[in-house]
């Protein structure tokens, strides 16, 4: 039985270009507006939120030491 909508190949290939499209915006944000964001959502976002909490701490000890 074939599978509609979800194997079509021009849906598959919009749907990669969105996600390219939104990849770029995550990756120009810094880690404090990404932060800033993830608070604005509903629900938890914890691993990103540590994640990111770690990094941001990472920083800013490298560069109190430096």
């Amino acid at each position: 039985m074939k599978h509609r909508g979800s194997s079509n190949r021009a849906r598959r290939q919009q749907r990669k270009d969105q996600a390219i499209d939104r990849q770029s915006l995550r990756d120009k944000r810094t880690h404090k507006q990404q932060l800033e964001l993830i608070k604005t959502r509903p629900g938890e976002s914890k691993k990103e939120k540590h994640r990111l909490v770690a990094i941001i701490k990472k920083a800013y000890e490298e560069s109190k030491d430096g």
